[in-house]
């Protein structure tokens, strides 16, 4: 066996009073709980309040871009009623009522007698069977 000496301090412990050290204990139980505490109700609080402002920002973007929509619907519909209009007019400036109308203001004078030219053609070939007389 081996031989163990035992050695005794004689100042190795300290006597203090319960009162304090039940004080200096509250105070570091007291310390780890509430750092403990803080801390998840801090991010509860940080992560409802980013949720709110993300939530005021998309419905502010959706009323936008329902705003810019209702703008080209508006425009949309005004552009097909000036083209059903530029319709109207064109349909009106190409009648044979407005054609006539503007014949007389420009002194022109109605055809009396219309004459029609045969064309006659131009190469050689001449048909037969068109002269020929059928006996």
């Amino acid at each position: 066996m081996m031989k163990r000496t035992v050695v005794i301090r004689k100042n190795s412990c300290i006597w203090q009073p319960k009162t304090k050290r039940k004080i200096e204990l509250l105070k570091v139980a007291s310390k780890s709980n509430t750092a403990g505490f803080i801390s998840p109700v801090l991010v509860v609080l940080v992560c409802t309040a980013f949720s709110g402002l993300f939530y005021i920002y998309s419905v502010n973007q959706t009323a936008v871009k329902g705003i810019s929509i209702r703008n080209a619907e508006k425009e949309l519909s005004s552009q097909k009623k000036n083209n059903e209009s530029l319709k109207i007019k064109e349909a009106e400036l190409k009648s044979l009522y407005r054609i006539e109308e503007a014949s007389t203001q420009l002194n022109m004078s109605p055809a009396v007698s219309v004459r029609y030219l045969e064309e006659s053609p131009s190469v050689a070939y001449v048909d037969v069977t068109k002269d020929r007389k059928i006996e």
